[in-house]
């Protein structure tokens, strides 16, 4: 049948069928209403939306006319999804993990996991959980009886043990329960001490799946990195190896779902199965069953992650149409997609990974075959395809892209162009050792370099594209702007003629003005700096000029983020010399930000610092380590950089045993300091190194704590004072008494919650260095 709003005909030149499309709408907004509502709110939607829907179907007339038919299904799914997610809603609310939230004790409970423990995000610390594991509680023992309770929670534990866990798993343990921050559909997070007890065996499907995963890491153990994390990662979703710099190269090019198994890897795999079966010239019920045997694997090894639910629910369907004769109906497929599995799991409505799998599949499904057609009289047919389906991918997620990154790529159609032809050898390849590892684990570490090939193909095109200049244009990163892009984007798709010429050349002036606006000098930084203190909140990160792109990182910051953004602004690509103080979070935890896009050469850190967390990274990384003690000195391009403390054999405190470089340069020196006091401090008086304290800027032990040596201050006798502080920070850095001597002792005073970064120049006037402040973050 065909009307207004599509056909159900066969053939990819019909008219896509957008009767489904307006419920799939409905229930995917019902749901995120409904889960920011109280479960009584969102009943009662449900019961007046579905009296509507059975007065609009009884009611209109003449019968089965689809506008009414349309409206009656979209009240329909609405009322259900509602229904639905006031139940899930309520049942969370009303559970025995939620009421422990309030008892602020442990409590013993038992759980169930429901997804693969994965390493918590972020430099492990003593006493931070090193795990995050999502499970369901099967019974909490609170004041009371003890009660069932089947409701989700997040468990934040350290131990190996945690990471042998699989799901379907039962354990038992203490915890304590804490509220779980904007997320109605889980209970509580639980900080839990010690290993899991009484941990149940695993059922044999969930242990053969395990088995297969830890295979096809053992295999990839073969090849080098990057690809040793990469090959299981575009296998089966196991990101468990991977390196934070591959990682960052797959965001910067937009090739992120690469790492995310999804509808692509089950086409791949499907699409090989059905092939044989044709080749053998099975029967259709066969190539229907190998299919869907193939589906449950693929969920069971790769796990039910919103990516691969919506893959498996859309394959499903493609199945039942492959075998009523209609394999064409993809956009219908999609929307019962989105429809059943709300019905089911209608959390999955506010997860970024499923709005871009439904998207990315929306766009190929519509915007692939026009575009391939019409690109097709120009270049070659499979060239065409790549890039229709690379383009229409990638136009369809932008806006939802933008408010995870705040930028808009240029350079991802090009890339996933480049890296499409090998993606799916690499998955099949891939999946043959996965299997091969499983009962022959000699015969898969040799065939894991084939596809370990294409890997390191895929690796090299993310590695370069991250590396090109200005690939992405910054873009806001809220909803309105999400929202604009959505409709500039719409407006082209939907334009013709000159309307759509007059547009896109507004479209493309705005960019290439905003990229010369990024290329042009002036502004930030200024030109001609030889130090900059970058405001990294409250932590330190200074960073000397080298030359060109070029320069020496003192200390990191806490966050990856900021200090990568400061290095960023400076053109910094290249790192000759990374000083890390001490092992404390708030100066060595953002080393991820400047390893990202960036060669650091080596990194000079106190003695046993190779045993850290932050060493460890800088060894994965290929990172010489130096031990820094009195008496070393290096050079780094114009800076003569020397080690006053700590002197060999130190064993004061953490703070106490910070090295203490200054850093010589043509127009200036600089004391970087650490967090060293008052110990250190008169150490450093008393000893050989008093005659070379005097410097020309100071950066302020401690962030301006109380923990100050007032001789130490002044014999420093700075021209300019630097506080690396963060706003309103909880320690009250930096002291009033450390900030009025300093205000005595340096000519200028200066610090980055108020000041922003900081950068000194080069030259000088009347005697003081040119000081150029950027001025403070903006907050959240």
């Amino acid at each position: 049948m065909t009307t207004w709003i599509g056909t159900d005909a066969d053939g990819w030149d019909r008219p896509p069928d957008l009767r489904l499309l307006a419920p799939a709408v409905a229930a995917w907004l019902t749901a995120l209403a409904a889960l920011a509502a109280p479960a009584w709110a969102s009943w009662s939607f449900a019961a007046a939306a579905g009296c509507a829907a059975v007065g609009v179907y009884v009611v209109a007339r003449p019968p089965g006319e689809v506008l009414a038919l349309t409206a009656a299904a979209v009240l329909a799914c609405a009322s259900t999804v509602a229904a639905v997610t006031g139940v899930h809603v309520h049942r969370v609310a009303s559970s025995a993990a939620a009421e422990a939230v309030g008892q602020g004790r442990a409590v013993e409970f038992s759980a169930v996991v429901t997804a693969d423990p994965r390493a918590r995000s972020g430099t492990p610390r003593p006493g931070r959980a090193e795990w995050v594991v999502q499970a369901r509680t099967a019974w909490v023992d609170g004041a009371g009886p003890r009660r069932g309770a089947r409701a989700p929670v997040v468990v934040l534990a350290s131990g190996e043990e945690w990471e042998r866990l699989l799901p379907g798993q039962e354990f038992r343990v203490d915890g304590r329960f804490v509220a779980a921050p904007d997320d109605p559909l889980t209970a509580a997070l639980v900080l839990v001490r010690g290993p899991p007890e009484h941990v149940a065996e695993p059922s044999r499907a969930q242990a053969v799946a395990g088995d297969v995963r830890a295979g096809l890491r053992q295999a990839a153990g073969e090849l080098d990195q990057p690809e040793r994390g990469l090959l299981p990662a575009l296998i089966v979703g196991d990101t468990s190896e991977l390196r934070p710099q591959t990682v960052e190269d797959f965001r910067a090019t937009g090739m992120t779902h690469l790492l995310t198994v999804s509808g692509a890897n089950l086409a791949i795999l499907t699409g090989f199965v059905l092939a044989v079966a044709r080749l053998v010239r099975a029967p259709p019920w066969a190539s229907v069953v190998g299919g869907a045997v193939m589906i449950w694997v693929f969920v069971l090894v790769c796990r039910p992650e919103p990516s691969v639910v919506r893959a498996a629910v859309m394959g499903s369907l493609g199945l039942l149409a492959l075998a009523a004769g209609r394999p064409h109906a993809a956009l219908g497929a999609l929307s019962v997609t989105v429809v059943g599995v709300l019905f089911v799991a209608p959390g999955l409505a506010d997860s970024y990974g499923f709005a871009l799998s439904v998207l990315a599949t929306a766009g190929i499904v519509l915007l692939a075959p026009p575009w391939t057609r019409s690109w097709s009289r120009r270049m070659p047919l499979p060239l065409a395809e790549a890039c229709a389906v690379a383009a229409a991918a990638h136009v369809a997620v932008t806006p939802v892209l933008v408010l995870l990154s705040g930028e808009v790529s240029w350079v991802t159609v090009p890339a996933n162009v480049l890296a499409a032809p090998v993606v799916a050898l690499v998955t099949v390849c891939g999946a043959v050792v996965a299997v091969l590892g499983l009962v022959w684990s000699a015969g898969a570490a040799v065939a894991v370099h084939p596809p370990g090939w294409g890997t390191a193909w895929i690796a090299s095109v993310a590695h370069a594209g991250a590396r090109v200049p200005y690939g992405a244009l910054p873009w806001r990163s809220d909803v309105a702007g999400g929202l604009l892009l959505a409709g500039l984007l719409m407006v082209l798709l939907l334009t013709r003629g000159r309307v759509r010429r007059v547009v896109a050349a507004g479209v493309v002036a705005v960019l290439v003005l905003g990229l010369a606006a990024r290329c042009l000098p002036g502004g930030w930084p200024p030109s001609g700096w030889a130090l900059v203190a970058c405001d990294v909140g409250q932590g330190d990160a200074f960073v000397l000029s080298v030359g060109p792109g070029s320069a020496v990182v003192a200390d990191t910051g806490e966050e990856p983020e900021p200090i990568d953004d400061c290095l960023d602004r400076l053109g910094v690509r290249d790192v000759p010399l990374l000083l890390l103080s001490h092992d404390h979070a708030d100066h060595v935890d953002g080393t991820p930000g400047v390893l990202r896009q960036r060669r650091v050469h080596a990194a000079l850190a106190p003695e046993g610092f190779a045993d850290s967390a932050t060493g460890r990274l800088l060894k994965e990384a290929g990172v010489d380590l130096w031990t820094g003690e009195r008496g070393r000195s290096l050079r780094a391009g114009p800076w003569l950089l020397r080690v006053l403390w700590p002197e060999p054999g130190y064993a004061g405190t953490l703070n106490d045993a910070s090295v203490v470089v200054r850093a010589d340069g043509p127009a200036l020196s600089v004391l970087l300091t650490g967090d060293i006091e008052e110990e250190a401090q008169g150490l450093l008086l008393d000893g050989p190194a008093a005659g070379l304290l005097p410097v020309t800027v100071l950066t302020t032990p401690h962030h301006g704590a109380a923990t100050q040596d007032p001789a130490f201050l002044d014999a420093t006798s700075p021209v300019v004072a630097i506080t690396s502080v963060g706003a309103d920070n909880p320690y009250g850095h930096p002291a009033a008494a450390t900030w009025n001597h300093l205000e005595r002792a340096a000519r200028l005073n200066l610090r980055t919650d108020r000041d922003g970064d900081v950068a000194v120049l080069d030259g000088t006037g009347a005697g003081v260095p040119l000081v150029v402040t950027r001025g403070p973050r903006p907050g959240p």
